[in-house]
Protein backbone atom coordinates (compact mmCIF):
# COMPACT_ATOMS: atom_id res chain seq x y z
CA UNK A 1 0.00 0.00 0.00
CA UNK A 2 3.01 2.62 0.67
CA UNK A 3 4.77 1.93 -2.73
CA UNK A 4 1.40 2.66 -4.36
CA UNK A 5 0.61 5.43 -2.43
CA UNK A 6 4.16 6.78 -3.21
CA UNK A 7 3.38 6.50 -6.93
CA UNK A 8 -0.39 7.62 -6.90
CA UNK A 9 1.85 10.71 -5.24
CA UNK A 10 4.35 10.82 -7.82
CA UNK A 11 1.83 10.78 -10.99
CA UNK A 12 -0.26 13.66 -9.57
CA UNK A 13 2.39 15.32 -8.99
CA UNK A 14 3.84 15.24 -12.60
CA UNK A 15 -0.22 16.30 -14.03
CA UNK A 16 -0.01 19.05 -11.36
CA UNK A 17 3.10 20.07 -13.24
CA UNK A 18 1.96 19.10 -16.53
CA UNK A 19 -1.42 21.28 -16.05
CA UNK A 20 0.88 24.31 -14.91
CA UNK A 21 3.44 24.30 -17.79
CA UNK A 22 0.87 23.20 -19.67
CA UNK A 23 3.25 25.48 -23.12
CA UNK A 24 6.26 23.43 -22.67
CA UNK A 25 5.35 19.64 -20.99
CA UNK A 26 7.89 18.04 -22.71
CA UNK A 27 10.31 19.76 -20.27
CA UNK A 28 8.04 18.31 -17.38
CA UNK A 29 6.90 14.41 -17.77
CA UNK A 30 10.01 12.59 -19.54
CA UNK A 31 11.93 14.38 -16.91
CA UNK A 32 9.77 13.26 -14.04
CA UNK A 33 9.64 9.80 -15.42
CA UNK A 34 13.17 9.33 -15.47
CA UNK A 35 13.80 10.45 -12.17
CA UNK A 36 11.05 8.25 -10.55
CA UNK A 37 12.71 5.10 -12.74
CA UNK A 38 15.97 5.38 -11.16
CA UNK A 39 14.91 5.76 -7.46
CA UNK A 40 16.75 3.40 -5.26
CA UNK A 41 14.70 0.29 -4.19
CA UNK A 42 14.95 1.27 0.20
CA UNK A 43 13.85 4.81 1.12
CA UNK A 44 11.93 5.02 -2.06
CA UNK A 45 9.41 7.86 -0.83
CA UNK A 46 12.22 10.27 0.57
CA UNK A 47 14.12 9.84 -2.67
CA UNK A 48 11.14 10.64 -5.00
CA UNK A 49 10.42 14.05 -2.57
CA UNK A 50 13.81 14.81 -3.17
CA UNK A 51 14.02 14.47 -7.05
CA UNK A 52 10.44 15.96 -7.21
CA UNK A 53 11.60 19.20 -5.27
CA UNK A 54 14.79 18.88 -7.52
CA UNK A 55 12.25 18.95 -10.37
CA UNK A 56 10.27 22.06 -9.24
CA UNK A 57 13.30 24.08 -8.57
CA UNK A 58 14.53 24.24 -11.99
CA UNK A 59 11.33 25.15 -13.08
CA UNK A 60 11.18 28.71 -14.26
CA UNK A 61 8.86 31.42 -16.14
CA UNK A 62 11.05 32.45 -19.09
CA UNK A 63 13.47 30.35 -21.14
CA UNK A 64 17.31 29.59 -19.50
CA UNK A 65 19.61 32.17 -21.46
CA UNK A 66 21.40 29.72 -23.24
CA UNK A 67 18.19 28.71 -25.34
CA UNK A 68 17.58 32.73 -25.77
CA UNK A 69 21.01 33.30 -27.06
CA UNK A 70 20.90 33.73 -31.00
CA UNK A 71 17.13 34.45 -30.70
CA UNK A 72 17.77 37.60 -32.61
CA UNK A 73 18.21 38.04 -36.73
CA UNK A 74 21.41 38.20 -37.25
CA UNK A 75 23.46 40.42 -40.29
CA UNK A 76 22.50 40.27 -43.74
CA UNK A 77 19.14 38.65 -42.08
CA UNK A 78 15.84 40.18 -43.81
CA UNK A 79 12.90 41.53 -42.00
CA UNK A 80 8.82 42.59 -43.30
CA UNK A 81 7.03 44.73 -41.62
CA UNK A 82 3.30 46.30 -42.80
CA UNK A 83 3.29 50.26 -41.27
CA UNK A 84 0.64 52.81 -42.12
CA UNK A 85 -0.48 50.91 -45.62
CA UNK A 86 3.27 49.91 -46.75
CA UNK A 87 4.86 46.66 -46.58
CA UNK A 88 8.50 47.16 -45.92
CA UNK A 89 11.55 44.50 -46.14
CA UNK A 90 14.17 45.61 -44.20
CA UNK A 91 17.60 44.38 -44.04
CA UNK A 92 20.97 45.23 -41.81
CA UNK A 93 23.77 45.14 -44.83
CA UNK A 94 26.55 45.49 -42.19
CA UNK A 95 27.71 47.13 -39.03
CA UNK A 96 31.00 49.13 -39.75
CA UNK A 97 33.04 48.91 -36.47
CA UNK A 98 34.60 51.39 -36.01
CA UNK A 99 34.17 53.50 -38.89
CA UNK A 100 37.38 55.36 -39.76
CA UNK A 101 38.02 58.38 -42.36
CA UNK A 102 34.23 59.86 -41.65
CA UNK A 103 35.04 63.37 -40.71
CA UNK A 104 32.74 62.98 -37.78
CA UNK A 105 32.68 65.42 -35.19
CA UNK A 106 32.38 62.65 -31.96
CA UNK A 107 32.41 63.30 -28.35
CA UNK A 108 35.24 63.18 -26.19
CA UNK A 109 35.51 58.77 -25.19
CA UNK A 110 33.68 57.96 -28.51
CA UNK A 111 33.99 56.35 -31.68
CA UNK A 112 32.15 55.99 -34.91
CA UNK A 113 29.86 53.11 -35.86
CA UNK A 114 28.29 52.81 -39.07
CA UNK A 115 25.10 50.61 -39.81
CA UNK A 116 24.34 49.78 -43.22
CA UNK A 117 20.97 49.05 -44.40
CA UNK A 118 18.34 48.59 -46.88
CA UNK A 119 14.80 49.25 -47.33
CA UNK A 120 12.68 47.86 -49.71
CA UNK A 121 9.05 49.41 -49.96
CA UNK A 122 6.31 47.03 -51.65
CA UNK A 123 3.49 49.02 -51.26
CA UNK A 124 1.01 49.90 -51.56
CA UNK A 125 1.63 53.45 -49.45
CA UNK A 126 4.52 55.68 -49.78
CA UNK A 127 6.94 55.31 -46.58
CA UNK A 128 8.40 58.78 -45.77
CA UNK A 129 10.08 59.16 -42.21
CA UNK A 130 13.65 60.00 -41.30
CA UNK A 131 16.51 57.57 -41.12
CA UNK A 132 17.98 58.65 -37.80
CA UNK A 133 14.51 58.35 -36.15
CA UNK A 134 14.15 55.29 -37.22
CA UNK A 135 17.08 53.23 -36.84
CA UNK A 136 19.05 52.98 -33.54
CA UNK A 137 22.09 51.32 -32.59
CA UNK A 138 21.97 49.75 -28.81
CA UNK A 139 25.28 49.84 -27.29
CA UNK A 140 26.54 47.61 -24.04
CA UNK A 141 26.87 50.57 -21.93
CA UNK A 142 26.14 53.87 -22.69
CA UNK A 143 24.07 55.65 -25.56
CA UNK A 144 24.90 55.62 -29.00
CA UNK A 145 24.26 59.04 -30.64
CA UNK A 146 23.84 59.76 -34.58
CA UNK A 147 26.43 62.18 -35.88
CA UNK A 148 26.93 63.43 -39.35
CA UNK A 149 29.80 61.97 -41.34
CA UNK A 150 31.28 64.48 -43.80
CA UNK A 151 33.01 62.15 -45.89
CA UNK A 152 33.53 58.46 -46.68
CA UNK A 153 31.68 55.24 -47.28
CA UNK A 154 28.88 56.51 -45.08
CA UNK A 155 28.77 60.49 -46.11
CA UNK A 156 25.34 61.83 -44.56
CA UNK A 157 23.47 62.53 -47.94
CA UNK A 158 21.68 65.72 -48.38
CA UNK A 159 18.72 64.38 -49.33
CA UNK A 160 17.48 61.35 -46.43
CA UNK A 161 17.41 57.88 -47.68
CA UNK A 162 14.37 57.04 -45.58
CA UNK A 163 11.99 59.47 -46.68
CA UNK A 164 9.75 59.13 -49.47
CA UNK A 165 10.17 55.71 -50.97
CA UNK A 166 7.77 54.79 -53.17
CA UNK A 167 5.98 51.52 -53.89
CA UNK A 168 8.61 49.04 -56.06
CA UNK A 169 11.25 51.64 -54.63
CA UNK A 170 14.78 49.80 -53.39
CA UNK A 171 16.54 52.30 -50.75
CA UNK A 172 20.29 51.47 -49.61
CA UNK A 173 22.10 53.83 -47.20
CA UNK A 174 24.33 54.81 -44.01
CA UNK A 175 23.46 55.76 -40.78
CA UNK A 176 26.68 56.78 -38.58
CA UNK A 177 26.87 57.00 -34.46
CA UNK A 178 28.75 57.64 -32.12
CA UNK A 179 29.64 54.60 -29.70
CA UNK A 180 30.80 55.04 -26.12
CA UNK A 181 35.03 53.74 -26.48
CA UNK A 182 35.04 50.29 -24.70
CA UNK A 183 30.85 49.52 -25.41
CA UNK A 184 30.03 46.76 -28.21
CA UNK A 185 26.90 47.20 -29.99
CA UNK A 186 24.54 44.41 -29.27
CA UNK A 187 21.59 45.53 -31.44
CA UNK A 188 20.19 47.56 -34.20
CA UNK A 189 16.96 48.67 -34.25
CA UNK A 190 14.29 49.66 -37.06
CA UNK A 191 11.25 51.46 -35.18
CA UNK A 192 8.68 52.30 -38.93
CA UNK A 193 8.22 56.14 -38.50
CA UNK A 194 10.17 56.56 -34.90
CA UNK A 195 7.61 54.28 -33.07
CA UNK A 196 7.63 51.09 -31.36
CA UNK A 197 5.21 49.52 -32.88
CA UNK A 198 6.29 47.02 -35.81
CA UNK A 199 9.99 47.46 -34.39
CA UNK A 200 12.92 44.96 -35.76
CA UNK A 201 15.75 44.15 -34.08
CA UNK A 202 18.72 42.47 -34.97
CA UNK A 203 21.72 40.92 -32.91
CA UNK A 204 25.02 42.94 -34.02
Amino acid sequence: MKRGLAGAVLISVGLWLAGCGAGSPSHTLPHISKLASNSPGRSRRASSRHEIAQVLVTITPAAPASLREGALPRVDMAQSVFTEGAGLLVMLRAVIDPLTGSGARLPAGTRAVAVLVQIRNGGPAVYDSSATGDFAVIPSSGIATPVLATRGLCKTPQEDFDRYITAGEDRVGCVVYAVPDGATVSEVRFSPHARSAGRLVWAA
